[in-house]
C-alpha cells in the first residue's frame, strides 16, 4: 500500500522530470548525444549528491548508489566530460527515512533505465556507446526493487511522509 502512496504523491515531479529529461524525443527518435549527455550528468549530480549525504542507514541501497555512480563516471569518460566542472546537488539529508525518498528516486530510474537501454540501442548515433550506468544492476532489478518495496511497505504513517518528502525534494533537485 505504501508503495502506491509513494508513487501517487512524487507522479508530478516524476512527469515534471520526464520533460526536463526530454524523454518524449526518446520514442519520437529525435533524442541526440547532447540529451543523453545531459541525462548523464544531471543522474551524476544527483548520485553523487545523495552518496554524500550519506549515512549507513540502508547499507543495500548504499553499495547500489556507489556502483552507480561508478559507471556514471564511466559513461562521463566515454563521452569526454570533465565532472569535475559538475558540481554534486547539495543534499541535507539527516533523517534516514528522508534519504530513503532520496534513494528512491535512483531505484526508480532504473525501472526505465532498461526501457531507455533498448531504445537508445536501436540508435544508430549512439553506436558504440557503452551505457554502462543503463545497463548497471538490470540482472538484480527485480529482487532490488521488490527489497524496497518491502521495506516501504513495513513503514508507518510519519516514516513515510518522511520517505515522500525526500522523493519530491529528490525530484526537485535532479532537475535543477
Amino acid at each position: 500500500m505504501n508503495n502506491k502512496i509513494l508513487k501517487t504523491e512524487t507522479q508530478d515531479l516524476h512527469d515534471r522530470i520526464e520533460r526536463v529529461m526530454n524523454a518524449h524525443l526518446l520514442f519520437s527518435n529525435r533524442f541526440t548525444a547532447a540529451h543523453y549527455q545531459n541525462f548523464i550528468v544531471k543522474s551524476y549530480c544527483y548520485v553523487t549528491g545523495v552518496i554524500s549525504s550519506r549515512g549507513s542507514d540502508w547499507p543495500q541501497f548504499e553499495d547500489i548508489l556507489i556502483q552507480k555512480q561508478r559507471a556514471l563516471l564511466v559513461d562521463l569518460k566515454q563521452m569526454d566530460i570533465d565532472f569535475a566542472q559538475y558540481p554534486p546537488v547539495v543534499v541535507d539529508a539527516s533523517d534516514k527515512h528522508y534519504r530513503l525518498g532520496l534513494i528512491y528516486i535512483v531505484l526508480g530510474a532504473m525501472l526505465g533505465n532498461k526501457m531507455i537501454l533498448n531504445k537508445l540501442r536501436e540508435y544508430d548515433s549512439f553506436e558504440g556507446y557503452t551505457f554502462a550506468y543503463l545497463s548497471e544492476h538490470q540482472e538484480q532489478l527485480t529482487s532490488i526493487w521488490k527489497s524496497f518495496q518491502v521495506l516501504n511497505n513495513q513503514l508507518d504513517a510519519s516514516k513515510l511522509d518522511k520517505v515522500i518528502r525526500g522523493a519530491r525534494d529528490g525530484y526537485l533537485l535532479f532537475g535543477k
